[in-house]
């Protein structure tokens, strides 16, 4: 956040300048500017926390590849100008999906008002083309991450050993399916986020994408009959290891064996994820730290279990959004109530209590 040149304006410059030489000994032109420094440097800490670090990121990206194209065809980036906009959306639409194109126009569009430009998202020529773009390539995900299945985490909970890192990647594992965590909320858990109850645990995420004001919520995670699939044994026998020391849950660990008390970077439990499915033969590229969330809501689906209840365990907000999530063949039933046709025979099927507590 920029400082003007001359941030004490002139009056309060000749008040202070009297004030000092009345006083003699009291810097107070001085102490004004530090104040003032305090409050500009407090202004940017709040206007940075106003987005995720990744959604800064992706708008400073998405800015410098809009200036570098204008600089190109010879056009100032900071006109205002919808047609400019518009024919550079049209141009980058040629490799890009339009979801792109909208987070795209999002960054262009945040950069003009920071900068007091004004720009009008909603001119004609900026909805033709972003609705052209729409009609041409759709607005469905290219691809969803694969879910984790519950057998899959039954048969990883064999494969696993008792080592330290593989202690902590079971617990990632299966802590974030029962809870059904994005890969950023399982990295930002720390112990006291946890507590152990007489059913289970109760886990409480204190920020996520769908609360970036922190309000927090709390949920809870049965525990599991199987001992092999249980998430809270797993993250008992996990917690054996990292002991009760304040800090992150999920610690980094060396690869001599000892960990340090620093939390693993959201990627990294993306690359958990991956390497889990590689051990059973499957193809890592078609998952991610995803697949977990997913995972939890295809089992529900695939169990009957209803969409109030798998929202309140996802914290999804939407009906349209959780219906997302449901890619088992939870999302045919209703023919097969309707036909009454029996339900398919699964040996990996959950009960409700594998999903909800």
């Amino acid at each position: 956040m920029a400082r003007p040149t001359d941030p004490i304006p002139r009056p309060a410059l000749a008040a202070t300048d009297a004030a000092a030489r009345l006083l003699g000994w009291l810097p107070v032109r001085e102490a004004l500017q530090r104040d003032l420094d305090a409050v500009y440097d407090r202004a940017a800490a709040l206007a940075r926390m106003a987005h995720a670090d990744h959604t800064r990121r992706a708008y400073k990206t998405a800015w410098t590849q809009y200036e570098a194209w204008c600089r190109g065809v010879g056009v100032a980036p900071l006109s205002g100008d919808p047609g400019t906009v518009a024919l550079y959306l049209a141009t980058l639409s040629l490799k890009v999906r339009p979801t792109t194109l909208q987070a795209r126009l999002a960054a262009i569009s945040v950069a003009h008002r920071l900068a007091g430009v004004r720009l009008d998202t909603r001119h004609e020529a900026i909805r033709l083309v972003m609705r052209g773009a729409a009609r041409e390539k759709g607005l469905a995900p290219a691809r969803q991450a694969t879910p984790v299945s519950l057998d899959d985490l039954r048969r990883l909970g064999r494969l696993f050993g008792p080592s330290r890192i593989e202690r902590r990647d079971r617990a990632v594992l299966f802590l974030g399916f029962a809870a059904a965590l994005r890969r950023a909320e399982i990295t930002a858990l720390t112990l006291a986020d946890i507590s152990f109850t007489p059913d289970g645990l109760t886990v409480t995420i204190r920020q996520g994408k769908g609360d970036p004001a922190g309000r927090g919520a709390k949920v809870p995670v049965s525990r599991h009959p199987d001992p092999a699939v249980c998430p809270v044994r797993a993250l008992k026998a996990w917690l054996a290891e990292r002991g009760d020391r304040a800090g992150p849950l999920f610690c980094q660990i060396h690869r001599s064996g000892s960990h340090r008390y620093q939390p693993l970077a959201p990627r990294a439990a993306g690359r958990i994820v991956k390497a889990a499915v590689q051990r059973l033969g499957q193809d890592p590229t078609t998952y991610s730290g995803h697949s977990l969330r997913a995972g939890l809501a295809s089992a529900a689906a695939d169990a009957g279990i209803g969409l109030h209840s798998l929202m309140e365990q996802t914290r999804l907000k939407s009906a349209a959004q959780a219906v997302t999530y449901m890619r088992g063949r939870g999302r045919r039933t209703l023919t097969r109530h309707l036909f009454g046709l029996p339900s398919p025979a699964r040996d990996d099927r959950p009960d409700r209590s594998d999903c909800s507590a």
